[in-house]
Parts: structure tokens; sequence; C-alpha cells
């Protein structure tokens, strides 16, 4: 019964055009189109998170390090942190602030410099304000740190699925 069940819903799964994302086919080898992208030093408004980001990137298409060949450029722009208050006490003042930022961030063939895709990525984070400002700042920074580890996750996951489709 076991097996007859499971067949079919393999039956019906194939049948809706499902397609593995990380199957390894000679046609459709994601890390291989992955592995041929440059990434550009990211424009941001400090250095060290643009660093951060792209490393993060850099291990998530090219593990293997830069591509001898490169037939794709991947141009991003990160926005400045905009720090917002979050949570008001009934004092009026903050107890948490909100993180917003964006990446935008485009796909481009290398050799002809046609865009394969343009998007903009929003994310936003929090951290609580403690008493102790030392502890509040080094939040502020796990915040960010977040909130770019969450942009670099999402394009990823878009460059992928670009791929996976074409």
């Amino acid at each position: 019964m076991r097996k007859f069940i499971l067949s079919l819903f393999m039956l019906y799964v194939s049948a809706c055009g499902f397609k593995p994302m990380y199957k390894q086919t000679p046609y459709n080898d994601l890390s291989n189109k992955t592995a041929k992208i440059v990434i550009t030093p990211v424009k941001v408004f400090d250095g060290a998170y643009g660093i951060e980001l792209r490393n993060s990137l850099m291990n998530k298409l090219t593990p293997l390090g830069k591509p001898e060949n490169p037939e794709y450029i991947l141009d991003i722009t990160l926005s400045e942190p905009n720090i917002i208050d979050y949570t008001i006490k009934t004092d009026g003042t903050a107890s948490s602030y909100l993180v917003k930022m964006n990446a935008k961030y485009v796909l481009k063939k290398k050799n002809s410099f046609n865009v394969l895709m343009e998007q903009t990525v929003n994310k936003e984070t929090s951290y609580n304000i403690l008493k102790n400002q030392f502890s509040t700042e080094m939040l502020k920074n796990n915040a960010i740190k977040l909130a770019i580890e969450e942009i670099s996750q999402q394009i990823y996951y878009s460059i992928i699925t670009y791929f996976t489709e074409k």
C-alpha cells in the first residue's frame, strides 16, 4: 500500500512540472553556471559592509574562488542602513530600532553587457536599546550584519532561480 501511495505521489510531482533545483545534469549544472559569475566590488557607503556582502555571495556562488573565464558580471549597490524608532515607550523614548537596508543588483553578460536580471532587495531587522551603550552598539552591528546576510541569501536564490529557469 505504501509503495502504491508513493508511486502515485511521484507521478503527481512529475506531472506538475517539478524540477529539482540542485539536480546535477549535463544540461543544467547550476554550480558550473554560478561559478562563471564575477562579483564586482560592492558600491556602498561603508566598505566593511560591502566586503561582507561580497564575501558572502562569493562563498555561495563561487566557492572555488574567482572564475578564470567569467561569463557574467554581478554589480551590487548597497544602501546605507536607515535606522528609525521602532518601539516607543509610554514616556516617548525608543526601546528598539528598526534597521532598513536595500541592495540593487544587476546580472549582465560579460562580453555583450546585456542585462539578464536587475532587482532590488529590501530587508528589515531590529534591535533593542539597552542601558549599556556598548551592548546597544553591538546589537546594532549584529542587526546590520543580519540584514546583509539576508540580502545575500535573497540575491543568491534569485540568481539560481534565474539559471534554473533558463
